[in-house]
């Protein structure tokens, strides 16, 4: 039995995700297909639509095949998902099927990145379509890389559709993109109705919904210190509360969802995939606060930015964001106590102190070391060498 798997975020589908599937099927014949919708958090905006109008809007897919199965495996797992687990289920639930795994053509570019990357390729074969015009031989080429360890790829034709879901959230496409089940609902629920100057109980409502209970405890946490730091040193409060509260809202998404958020935002992104992998959520978060949340204050998208790295020639907010995520309430390493405390005493000192230390704990762990760190951490040696005289004032 031939099982084409077809997943996504679906947020929404639209008219490019129906040619892909379409061209996929006629490439595979599979005798079943499976519409898989992403749960929380590996794909996009399964944080900002609920997951039972995504799986509502997926019925578009239905007429495409006579045994086509929307699925809510994902969904209904709970926690991090990868694309390996849901293989190694479908294994199960289907014996002997052989699996064919639908990914972009973004996907495929980048398919050592995903978890498990081997094993997926052992246990299943690629179908790849085009999805912009003169990309075929780059994806011949990433395709004979696979092959050297043992990958399969299908490539399937169809007109390409340039089209991505972020672009109907953001706006830059319209509802004509859609099929006709999605515009409906998109019309009744008043989805993609881009927010306008995002304030920060719009933004505590979407981290709580889209963030595990850990990880919205510490975003409240950080939201709670950058507040008190923003009152102590002169710092406007409402624009710290902002940018705390949004500064991990994609933290917990895929590595492969970052990576395509970069892709699609190349300019907003500036090369930011050549950046180690631990800080891309920072740069995602501003992306998505610029494009599609309705964040249009630079201090603050820059904040969340640089809230893993630093920069030079960081502002007062990006200071505080930087030193609030290190020092919230729940943290519990050695050093958190000195560095609270310096926090109380000079914010200069108290930030340089952060970025020192946590390049120090990088170097211990072998992790890589995102370079505007390095400058964030001689910039600010410079300001300190330099005299208070050329540093910006930070206390009362």
């Amino acid at each position: 039995m031939k099982l084409l798997l077809f997943g996504g975020t679906f947020d929404p589908p639209h008219n490019g995700h129906i040619r892909l599937l379409q061209s996929a099927i006629q490439a595979v014949q599979p005798d079943k297909v499976i519409v898989m919708p992403a749960g929380v958090p590996p794909h996009k905006a399964a944080s900002a639509t609920p997951a039972s109008l995504r799986l509502t809007m997926c019925q578009c897919f239905l007429p495409l095949h006579p045994d086509l199965t929307i699925s809510d495996w994902e969904i209904g797992r709970g926690g991090k998902n990868y694309t390996i687990d849901t293989v190694c289920m479908l294994e199960q639930a289907y014996p002997g099927a052989e699996i064919y795994l639908s990914v972009g053509s973004d996907m495929l570019t980048t398919f050592t990145e995903w978890r498990c990357w081997q094993d997926l390729l052992q246990k299943a074969v690629l179908v790849v379509q085009s999805r912009y015009d003169g990309d075929e031989s780059r994806l011949q080429a990433a395709a004979a890389r696979l092959a050297e360890y043992g990958g399969r790829v299908v490539f399937a034709k169809a007109p390409v559709l340039e089209a991505a879901s972020s672009d109907v959230r953001s706006g830059r496409l319209g509802p004509e993109v859609l099929p006709p089940l999605v515009q409906r609902i998109t019309r009744q629920y008043h989805l993609y109705e881009r927010a306008q100057n995002m304030d920060a109980k719009q933004a505590e409502k979407m981290v709580r919904h889209c963030l595990s209970k850990k990880r919205y405890t510490h975003t409240i946490n950080v939201r709670d210190m950058a507040v008190h730091l923003a009152e102590k040193y002169g710092a406007d409060p409402e624009k710290a509360e902002l940018a705390a509260l949004l500064h991990d809202a994609v933290k917990e998404r895929s590595r492969e969802d970052l990576l395509r958020i970069l892709q699609e935002n190349a300019i907003i992104a500036q090369n930011a995939q050549n950046s180690p992998p631990p800080v891309w959520h920072g740069i995602c978060a501003a992306i998505l606060a610029q494009t599609e949340w309705g964040v249009t204050d630079p201090e603050v998208l820059s904040a969340i930015r640089c809230h893993t790295t630093g920069r030079p020639g960081m502002t007062k907010l990006d200071k505080i964001i930087y030193l609030s995520d290190m020092i919230s309430a729940e943290r519990d390493y050695p050093e958190v106590h000195e560095l609270r405390r310096l926090a109380e005493e000079d914010l200069d000192t108290a930030v340089r102190t952060a970025v020192e230390k946590n390049i120090e704990w990088m170097r211990q762990s072998g992790k890589s070391i995102d370079p505007l760190s390095l400058a964030a951490l001689e910039d600010l040696k410079r300001q300190a060498e330099s005299g208070p005289q050329n540093r910006e004032v930070t206390h009362e």
